[in-house]
């Protein structure tokens, strides 16, 4: 069996059918209004513009935000180093070398004969010929404090004030006398 197809030649259509007509597809009403409309599109392009415009300038204000913590964080930094040499002012001014100086200075001196107050039996006990001759109270063998070398007293010494040295006494203190309680101020 052969197949054998007819076909036909253009040149063999009528006429008509060689030029078709023009033919065009007319939308109902409805399916016009169903288009997208200019309007939206306009409304989408702007509205990608404020998100963009909106991440700028959030971007902008984080990075001013980075700033500051910066120029805080180094603020901070320059007070702790500053809180620190204060602490070690604090210290050097608080140390026994500079006390005794400042004390001497107001006219301050040891007491020769101290005493002891025993808590348990409310008991004050001396110590009998420990008179200071050196009238330092015990502070003589103070190492002197180099970094004090610069710093003034609190009060200079003047003439009004001038620095007491005690006398050394010949005779030996007396012992006080027991008493029965803790002495205490009298308030009103």
């Amino acid at each position: 069996m052969s197949s054998s197809a007819a076909f036909a030649l253009p040149s063999a259509l009528p006429e008509r059918e060689q030029h078709p007509r023009h033919v065009e597809i007319v939308t109902t009403r409805a399916q016009r209004k169903a288009r997208p409309k200019v309007a939206y599109a306009l409304v989408t392009v702007a509205s990608l513009f404020v998100i963009f415009a909106a991440q700028l300038i959030l971007s902008i204000v984080v990075s001013e935000g980075a700033y500051q913590i910066s120029a805080l964080q180094v603020e901070q930094k320059d007070l702790i180093r500053s809180q620190q040499a204060l602490t070690e002012d604090l210290g050097l001014l608080g140390s026994p070398q500079n006390l005794a100086a400042n004390a001497a200075a107001l006219g301050m001196a040891p007491n020769p004969a101290p005493l002891q107050l025993d808590l348990t039996t409310g008991a004050v006990t001396g110590a009998p010929g420990s008179f200071d001759p050196a009238g330092c109270g015990g502070a003589c063998n103070l190492v002197a404090n180099e970094l004090l070398a610069g710093k003034p007293l609190v009060t200079a010494p003047t003439a009004e004030t001038p620095a007491v040295q005690p006398t050394p006494s010949t005779s030996t203190p007396e012992t006080p006398a027991v008493v029965e309680s803790i002495p205490a101020p009298v308030t009103h």
